[in-house]
């Protein structure tokens, strides 16, 4: 995230570390098990299946946390998902003072800006990259910015190594991160946002030391500030597509979706705007990408949310777009979109509820079409303010639909915790299946829950969706971190990245 995103959640003090050790699969490395070559170019392991044992694992940053005795360090917790073992069974706590990590912890780094996966050398684990946009890397280069890698092995996270720094101060490397392979040769590549608006691609495979084959700056003349990255195969052709939310100028006006093309090279050096016949649905601050009308092609899910009261662009209560893909790329011309005074949409707007902040695609309910999560963190409920909510529209052949949308807070009967003021409930959102049974379970980060230190809801997935009975609330506590005010556990769970409104 760049220097405009939030700052959240602590990690865990030396004493608690060793305390979390007994319950984590395996410590990390050290620092020699890092230079052990690629593996051989024939495994690849489905992104967040750390361990390779075929079930999905659950990533959750909290970057504004507390690392030692250094404050808002960062650090990112592992929960790993099974078909016979409670989630909260076996998890891992890193931070840039965890042994073999690169780096020192120190305040305001925000170790965890942002977070995805892929398996960048093709061993068969996926891996853990790992965004800190505020690092500090020397004279001349202060929130200069980094981006790490956590290797995935049988036994979980081991062994670490940098990917890429920041070369000049507020740089802010590692602000938005993204995984695809965008050159089609079979190997991952990492993209993330430095300079607010630029692009540093790093080509696959991967050395256990970091090195990339290839590194390339995308450096875009057009002075937009980049808030959230994504990537999926737009057009249809093989290779990845990368594609941003962002805004113009310090105001976070004129929000535009920008799509870098795949091509043999990397992503196009210059990126294809989503035009729309109405100005105000060209844009966002949170994005994903997901075949939401199952034809094949992976369609781009914009939310905007209403940080700006009366800012009508936005919609009232905040907006969820979506374009379609095709061979030609997003259609900006097919564009739908929904807020909650859409007809068949469920609630009612208000201002600043933040409709659209964190969406997700994926098939909640094994249809095959893609169905969007959105939380609405700013949402009054039972008179509390601000305490939150999500929403799932279904995907259809004609693209995302109100029919069977479900909205989900605190006082939903069966889901866990007790309803208050500035939870914010929905804050962010994600959906991996974490029991195996191919049916995605939700996520759902609360960053405001218990004074700001977060919390994590995981619902059951099943054919009707997401489940209220069954369903686990953890905080800090659960992955050996101080509760501590200003956490904001769950800020992220690796398919997108937050900021901070002006």
């Amino acid at each position: 995230m760049t220097s405009h995103r939030l700052a959240r959640g602590p990690v865990l003090a030396a004493a608690v570390m060793a305390a979390a050790a007994l319950t984590a699969p395996l410590a990390l490395a050290a620092p020699a098990e890092s230079v052990r070559p690629a593996a051989p170019k024939n495994a690849v392991a489905k992104p967040n299946d750390f361990n390779g044992d075929g079930v999905l694992d659950l990533a959750v940053a909290a970057p504004g946390g507390t690392a030692g005795t250094t404050a808002k360090a960062g650090h990112v917790s592992v929960l790993f998902g099974s078909k016979t073992q409670p989630l909260t069974a076996q998890k891992q706590l890193f931070h840039q003072d965890s042994a073999g990590v690169p780096g020192t912890a120190a305040a305001d780094e925000r170790f965890g800006s942002a977070i995805a996966s892929a398996d960048l050398d093709r061993d068969g684990y996926a891996d853990l990259v790992v965004g800190a946009d505020r690092d500090q890397l020397g004279t001349g280069r202060a929130s200069a910015g980094s981006l790490t890698v956590l290797w995935g092995g049988p036994q979980g996270l081991s062994g670490a190594a940098t990917l890429a720094e920041g070369t000049a101060a507020h740089a802010g490397l590692g602000g938005s991160v993204a995984v695809g392979d965008f050159d089609g040769d079979g190997d991952h590549d990492v993209a993330t946002s430095v300079d607010e608006a630029d692009l540093r691609v790093l080509s696959g495979p991967f050395q256990r030391d970091g090195s990339a084959a290839g590194s390339t700056l995308i450096d875009d003349i057009d002075p937009y500030r980049i808030t959230d990255l994504a990537a999926g195969d737009v057009n249809r052709d093989g290779r990845a597509d990368l594609v941003a939310a962002r805004y113009s100028s310090d105001l976070y006006e004129y929000p535009e979706t920008a799509v870098w093309t795949g091509t043999a090279q990397g992503p196009a050096t210059a990126p294809q705007l989503v035009k729309t016949s109405d100005l105000n649905l060209q844009g966002g601050e949170n994005v994903d990408v997901g075949d939401v009308n199952k034809d094949g092609f992976a369609d781009i899910v914009v939310g905007r949310d209403d940080f700006r009261e009366n800012d009508m662009s936005g919609g009232k209560g905040g907006r969820v777009l979506f374009y379609p893909g095709s061979a030609k790329g997003a259609v900006g011309a097919k564009a739908v979109a929904f807020t909650q005074d859409t007809n068949g949409v469920p609630g009612t707007a208000d201002w600043k509820e933040y409709f659209g902040s964190g969406v997700s695609v994926a098939d909640v309910d094994g249809d095959g079409y893609g169905d969007i999560a959105t939380g609405i963190p700013g949402k009054a409920v039972d008179n509390a303010q601000k305490a939150g909510a999500v929403m799932v529209l279904r995907g259809s052949a004609t693209g995302p639909t109100a029919t069977g949308a479900k909205v989900f807070t605190q006082s939903t009967a069966g889901i866990p915790g007790a309803t208050e003021a500035n939870d914010g409930f929905g804050s962010a959102t994600g959906l991996l299946d974490l029991n195996g049974d191919s049916r995605p379970e939700l996520v759902v980060g609360g960053t405001g829950e218990d004074q700001g230190a977060g919390a994590v809801w995981v619902l059951k997935g099943s054919a009707t969706g997401p489940l209220t009975t069954g369903g686990l609330l953890f905080g800090n506590g659960t992955v050996g971190a101080p509760a501590a005010p200003g956490t904001a556990l769950g800020s992220a769970f690796g398919n997108f990245t937050t900021y901070t409104r002006p």
